[in-house]
């Protein structure tokens, strides 16, 4: 059989000879920059990349919007993902010669040339780093050419902001004597300082390197986003564009020492980085708003408001519920205003006009108005967010939060009220569902702190039930401590509750006063509460102030995978600090768990044509085909647990799954929740 094969075969001068030799010396390519633009000229970039021992390649985009951004204030303007068009992608690949010396090859490549994209993608499945800052706008272009992301990806602007993560958080700069409004200024001011201070010629200085156009680079940003289509790129255009690439290669391997150095380096490469493409592919995908619905309610909205402020106005004398002084006008002719003073100060925020809500029945016409307000106020609303894909796109930002997590912005989803979730819907044929990981915090608290009570508690499956029937046992029958934690949640909501107040005191810093608020007792009787409470785990007790101690002593708390959050002063700690520095190893180990999950799903759901909508908090929220919405949600249990165990093996989790109502976005089927609350008399307590 073996000679009959050889037989058959075909005659060696038939074979192609495969030619890999490079059409270039290493001196041509490495003297100076070369512009890519024929698909020749891109073959033999590609063949040098293959051929070079690289260590890492640098990389950025130009680009322009094929549609103009949403004006949200000077400083900030709001962008399509989708409406992106890619001009030109520069690569600094650097080849390592000797200990702290290499070669650079730069390369611009006119991305308008659709020849080029094949090669493109041939060169992004190389097994090397690509860096870049702020490389989720690379992705976005990449994607809109249809070429698939690298494998491994480095963000210095992600990487800088977990360096620095902690530090320049506005409660530094705000004391008891802040009032509100300056309050507001001091976060803004937070908010430009780091935007400032990560980008990338301000990132490149504290590194001692230097950018070579960065006096002309924000004149040359906006050439390209005024670049017509079939204009030629100039000399400097190119020259701008290869540079960026540039100074993201050479702090790459700056950066990978750093974090090294200060025990990042496990967390961002095995986490941080991965999530930079799933946060991007979040960002890409979307989400669909039900435009009918959304325009009904707003119609509803508004007349409802002008109503309401029509009767507040005509029967009771106040023309702007925004007015401090017309409220406290009003409030003291009723002998109502003392209720407002808290610490010497009067307030109708939204914490006192709950609290009093009892005392006058304009008190809930004021919330609902402002609640009115707010809904109508949201981005959600705005027909002006959709992209070009007809669905909306959020800003989602990655550890947005000093405690690792997400934020999101322009709209807010993660943010966003439960009554407006119904308005996210799937596209056609696709259904919507959530998976979310029951009490994942005190999960990793009791793990985390090794405290066996506290675990053996959360492993029932009902942790909060579990603490109340050892806490109350000597109150409770046989028969109650034999109940399921289902069962009893349904018979003694109460008793759970408090033991849920408790545990959020003990591991958020909850003090006897807000304890005793939440509870609706006095403060020596919470203050006992909280005592016995913490009693019953001596473990979780000892760890968290041991965490306090040392995060206190080197300054910053630390999560099982190394993110630090670091003190912005030093000195004794405050209470504020006192609570992160116990809580961070918590909160922050179960960010970084949720998004290992995250990128395990970004990867398994590729495959089911499924997709990350929403990464809220604890729980994901996915968009899948109808057929296979069951699997995807089964895939999705699975790996939560499963990554969550990987972490903390003594641990049984829990995930609930909702996918019984599919066509819209809600929570435990609440999927007319818009609609009732709309309805509602505006005496009614609001939801």
């Amino acid at each position: 059989i073996w000679n009959r094969k050889l037989a058959d075969a075909p005659d060696k001068t038939d074979c192609h000879r495969l030619d890999y030799g490079m059409r270039k010396s290493v001196q041509y390519y490495s003297e100076k920059i070369r512009f890519i633009e024929t698909e020749i000229e891109a073959q033999n970039m590609v063949e040098l990349a293959y051929q070079r021992p690289l260590s890492h390649i640098g990389f950025d985009t130009e680009f322009r919007y094929n549609r103009p951004g949403v004006k949200i204030n000077k400083r900030n303007t709001a962008c399509d993902p989708r409406s992106i068009h890619p001009l030109l992608l520069s690569l600094a690949m650097f080849e390592p010669t000797g200990v702290d010396q290499g070669r650079l090859y730069n390369f611009v490549v006119d991305l308008r040339n659709p020849e080029l994209v094949p090669v493109l993608s041939e060169l992004f499945r190389l097994p090397c780093c690509f860096c870049g800052h702020h490389t989720k706008v690379e992705l976005f272009c990449l994607w809109q050419l249809g070429v698939m992301e690298p494998r491994c990806i480095w963000d210095s602007i992600v990487f800088e902001k977990a360096l620095h993560l902690g530090l320049n958080h506005p409660k530094y700069n705000i004391n008891k004597k802040t009032d509100e409004q300056k309050q507001i200024k001091v976060k803004k001011e937070s908010d430009a300082k780091k935007q400032f201070g990560n980008t990338l010629v301000a990132t490149s200085h504290r590194y001692g390197i230097a950018h070579a156009m960065e006096r002309e680079k924000e004149r040359l940003q906006q050439s390209f986003l005024k670049q017509n289509k079939n204009d030629a790129f100039s000399k400097e255009q190119i020259r701008y564009a290869a540079e960026d690439a540039v100074t993201a290669a050479k702090l790459y391997p700056l950066q990978i020492q750093k974090a090294a150095q200060k025990g990042l380096l496990h967390h961002c490469v095995s986490i941080e980085m991965p999530w930079v493409t799933t946060n991007a592919r979040i960002e890409w995908n979307g989400v669909k708003i039900d435009t009918q619905k959304r325009d009904a309610a707003m119609s509803a909205l508004k007349n409802q408001k002008a109503k309401l402020e029509h009767h507040l106005k005509e029967a009771h004398g106040i023309k702007k519920i925004a007015s401090h002084k017309q409220l406290s006008e009003f409030f003291k002719n009723e002998g109502l205003l003392h209720a407002f003073q808290e610490k010497g100060k009067i307030s109708f925020d939204k914490k006192s006009l709950k609290k009093n809500s009892d005392l006058h029945p304009i008190i809930p016409l004021i919330r609902t108005i402002r609640k009115i307000t707010t809904l109508i106020a949201d981005k959600v609303m705005s027909p002006e967010f959709i992209g070009a894909d007809g669905r909306m796109h959020a800003t989602h930002q990655q550890l947005g939060t000093d405690t690792g997590r997400q934020t999101s912005k322009w709209p807010n989803f993660l943010g966003l009220d439960r009554i407006l979730r119904p308005l996210i819907i799937p596209k056609e044929g696709y259904g919507i569902g959530e998976a979310d990981w029951s009490s994942v915090e005190i999960g990793i608290s009791a793990a985390i702190y090794n405290d066996g009570a506290l675990i053996k508690m959360f492993n029932t499956g009902d942790i909060y039930s579990s603490m109340a029937q050892h806490f109350f046992r000597k109150e409770l029958s046989k028969e109650d401590l034999a109940l399921t934690g289902n069962a009893f949640k349904i018979k003694y909501p109460k008793l759970r509750d408090k033991m849920k107040a408790c545990t959020l005191g003990i591991i958020y810093g909850i003090t006897p006063v807000g304890l005793s608020k939440n509870l609706g007792t006095t403060q020596t009787k919470a203050a006992k509460l909280q005592n016995q409470f913490a009693n019953m785990f001596p473990q979780l007790k000892q760890g968290l102030a041991k965490a306090f101690c040392c995060g206190a002593i080197r300054s910053y708390g630390q999560t099982i995978t190394g993110l630090r959050r670091n003190r912005g002063k030093s000195g004794t700690p405050s209470h504020w600090e006192r609570n992160w520095l116990a809580n961070h190893p918590i909160q922050g180990s179960a960010a970084a768990v949720f998004k290992v999950a995250g990128n395990r799903l970004d990867k398994l759901y590729q495959q089911h044509d499924a997709r990350i909508i929403i990464p809220l908090h604890d729980s994901f929220v996915f968009e899948a085909p109808l057929a296979e919405l069951e699997a995807v949600a089964q895939i999705t249990s699975r790996t939560m647990c499963d990554t969550l165990q990987e972490f903390f093996p003594a641990l049984q989790p829990r995930v609930e799954v909702n996918i019984s109502r599919p066509h819209c976005w809600n929570k435990a089927g609440e999927t007319e929740a818009l609609e009732q609350w709309i309805e509602m008399p505006a005496q009614i307590e609001i939801m």
